[in-house]
């Protein structure tokens, strides 16, 4: 039994991750898409807003959302909470510019990593990944 635990956990490892991507640049929802794809992570749904990503965390149940958090309709935050209320266990990642402590702090109190604006791509890969 304990082998086969193993080896499931061996598999899930190699298995491309989904992901949504929500930001209301199209531009940085494209360009993200296009070099996760490159890294043989599948980008399942893309959306502008949070009403949006509450939607495609409902209908596509992606292993990891990348979320920016200054939007229209719906904030970051406002898509988070709603998120973490579907799945507590959901795994958010936070891409935003507003490094203000308020923010820090209101992400750490709901475990949300943060990656700031700019940032490098390959911090994302891992974050995803791990």
């Amino acid at each position: 039994m304990e082998n086969i635990k193993a080896l499931v956990y061996v598999l899930c490892l190699d298995m491309p991750k989904s992901v949504i991507v929500i930001d209301d640049d199209e531009d940085t929802v494209r360009l993200f898409s296009e070099f996760l794809e490159e890294h043989d992570i599948k980008v399942i749904g893309n959306g502008f807003d949070g009403v949006t990503a509450v939607k495609l965390f409902k209908d596509m149940k992606p292993d990891v959302v990348l979320i920016d958090l200054n939007m229209p309709n719906g904030s970051g935050f406002y898509a988070i909470k709603k998120i973490q209320e579907i799945n507590p266990k959901a795994r958010i990642i936070a891409v935003t510019a507003d490094g203000s402590f308020t923010t820090e702090e209101k992400l750490e109190k709901l475990d949300i990593p943060l990656i700031q604006k700019p940032f490098k791509m390959d911090q994302v890969i891992s974050m995803i990944q791990n």
